[in-house]
C-alpha cells in the first residue's frame, strides 16, 4: 500500500510539474505577446495621428475650395445679371432705332410723294 501511495504521489508530482511546465511557457507566450501587441499598438496610434493630420489637410482644403467656389458662382452670378440687364437695354435701344427707321422711310415716302404730286401739279399747270 505505500508503494501505491508513492506512485500515487510520484504521479501527481509529475501531473504538477507537467501543469507548472504548461503554465511558464503559457506565461512566456503572453508576455511575448503582450510585447507583439504594444508594439502594434504604438504603430497603431502613430499611423492613426498620421491619417488624423491628412484628414484634417483634407477638410481645410475642401473648405478653401468651397469657399472660393462659392465666391466664383456668386461673381458669374453678378456678371449674368449685368449682362442681362446689358441685353434689356440694347434690345430696347434697337427697338426705338427700328421705330425710327420705319418713321424716317415713312417720312421719306411721304415726302417722295408729296414731291412727285406737287410735279406732276408743277406740270400740268406748265402744259
Amino acid at each position: 500500500m505505500a508503494i501505491s501511495l508513492v506512485v500515487i504521489a510520484t504521479s501527481f508530482l509529475v501531473m504538477g510539474a507537467v501543469v507548472l511546465a504548461l503554465g511558464v511557457g503559457i506565461r512566456n507566450k503572453v508576455k511575448a505577446v503582450r510585447a507583439q501587441l504594444a508594439t502594434y499598438n504604438s504603430e497603431l496610434k502613430t499611423l492613426t495621428g498620421r491619417l488624423r493630420t491628412e484628414i484634417d489637410g483634407y477638410a481645410s482644403l475642401s473648405a478653401e475650395a468651397r469657399g472660393k467656389l462659392r465666391g466664383a458662382i456668386d461673381t458669374v452670378d453678378s456678371r449674368l445679371k449685368d449682362l442681362d440687364a446689358l441685353v434689356e437695354v440694347l434690345q430696347v435701344e434697337a427697338e426705338e432705332t427700328a421705330l425710327d427707321a420705319a418713321a424716317f422711310l415713312r417720312t421719306v415716302r411721304r415726302s417722295g410723294r408729296i414731291l412727285s404730286a406737287a410735279r406732276g401739279l408743277a406740270r400740268r399747270r406748265r402744259g
